[in-house]
């Protein structure tokens, strides 16, 4: 599995509004990032949407970080950029395994399923605020 290009800037997107605590212009963010800004235009709106920043509109309008530095972790980060954490495709719910009747009798889908657990733990407990320069 390997984590996405966008969520990868979507991470680094949170990191600069995170470091402003303030309001930030799309084409800032973008400056800011590296990232171009139809590109970050892209993030913010999916971050929007899943309630990570929040946008608004105007000529003092921007984005800011709508969720807490310290319950907003890298887990959700990047599953609101990339969907859910599937390390494996037999654990997708729409996979019909055609190997085993019940494919959670299979070893390899439980020893999968373990892995992608643990991983998403790891993730989520992954604190944004834990990156904040002091």
């Amino acid at each position: 599995m390997r984590i996405t290009h966008e969520a990868d800037y979507a991470v680094r997107i949170v990191y600069t509004l995170m470091q402003e605590n303030g309001t930030l212009s799309a084409r800032t963010v973008s400056e800011r990032t590296g990232v171009t800004i139809r590109f970050t235009l892209k993030i913010l709106n999916k971050l929007s949407t899943d309630g990570i920043v929040t946008a608004r509109k105007g000529s003092s309008g921007g984005y800011t970080l709508a969720a807490a530095p310290a319950t907003l972790s890298l887990g959700q980060i990047i599953e609101c950029i990339d969907g859910p954490f599937e390390l494996n495709h037999c654990l997708s719910e729409d996979f019909p395994c055609t190997r085993v009747g019940d494919k959670n009798l299979c070893r390899f889908h439980k020893l999968f399923d373990q892995l992608n657990c643990e991983f998403k733990d790891k993730l989520y407990a992954i604190k944004m605020i834990d990156y904040i320069d002091k």
